[in-house]
């Protein structure tokens, strides 16, 4: 019972947590647009001096920096989270289909974090600075990087969603066990 109930707060946390992940990576790069397109008056002078396009390429940088650290701290946590979800559910569950989901999804942070990233963090440094970065060689080969990591992001969510459902009709089914089990054993019990 207390084994459910901790997974259910371990792939919560999880999802909640890809969420915001998603919304940062997001919002991130829009957010140098918005600054650049409505600049407080003292930014403005100093966007003037730098030049629109240097003060981007800066802005854009810094905004790598920070999803290079967010990601990177996110993928450790994530594999933490995921190996006590594991064990949980290795300790709550002797279903292999169960089990098969949370192990799916560490090894999917797994890759993520130890062949992707790397990749996808190298590839970025190198394009940090360039104008149009994206249509160089290191620019396409980041790209390819970035949406295999996007996709697999989207299905570990899902898989999560999936893992958060099982654990809710399991639950579900046994309450309407108790409901049609508990009538006829309070009338044994009376007679």
């Amino acid at each position: 019972m207390h084994h459910r109930r901790l997974a259910a707060f371990l792939i919560g946390s999880w999802l909640l947590g890809s969420l915001c992940m998603f919304f940062v990576a997001t919002q991130n790069f829009r957010g140098v647009e918005r600054l650049l397109d409505a600049p407080s008056a003292a930014a403005s002078d100093r966007i003037d001096a730098l030049g629109k396009e240097d003060a981007r390429l800066l802005l854009r940088y810094q905004v790598s920096e920070l999803n290079r650290f967010f990601f990177s701290a996110w993928e450790r946590l994530q594999l933490v989270w995921g190996a006590i979800l594991v064990m949980v559910t290795l300790r709550g569950s002797q279903r292999l289909h169960v089990l098969a989901i949370p192990v799916l999804m560490l090894l999917m942070v797994a890759v993520e974090h130890w062949l992707l990233s790397p990749e996808i963090n190298r590839l970025g440094l190198l394009m940090d600075f360039v104008p149009n970065a994206r249509e160089s060689a290191e620019g396409v080969q980041f790209w390819r990087y970035h949406q295999a990591y996007s996709a697999m992001e989207v299905v570990k969510f899902l898989l999560g969603i999936a893992f958060a459902s099982l654990l809710l009709i399991r639950r579900r089914n046994r309450r309407l066990f108790r409901k049609q089990v508990q009538p006829e054993v309070e009338v044994i019990h009376d007679t």
